[in-house]
């Protein structure tokens, strides 16, 4: 695979990675709405959405190097630190 397919493909996952990272968001926000943070449901439940986002990392340094992953995770965060700055919660 050439170094642009793999720039591509790195891409398109990026995409999968950022849409699973805001379902896991999504999923926190649920949990700490309806339990209590001491509610051992709320750290079980916390504890999972952190393993899930820690393995698809995993996956995801298997398949690209470590650096192409941090780079796109930078990216990433200043995006969306941008988009805060714009639309603010």
């Amino acid at each position: 695979m050439g170094h642009i397919e793999k720039e591509e493909k790195l891409d398109d996952i990026m995409v999968y990675y950022k849409n699973i990272r805001e379902a896991i968001a999504g999923l926190t926000d649920i949990v700490a709405i309806n339990f209590n943070n001491k509610d051992f449901y709320h750290q079980a439940a916390m504890d999972n959405l952190k393993a899930l986002h820690d393995n698809v990392l995993e996956v995801l340094k298997a398949s690209f190097t470590p650096r192409e992953i941090r780079i796109r995770l930078r990216e990433l965060e200043f995006d969306e630190k941008e988009a805060e700055k714009v639309f603010p919660l």
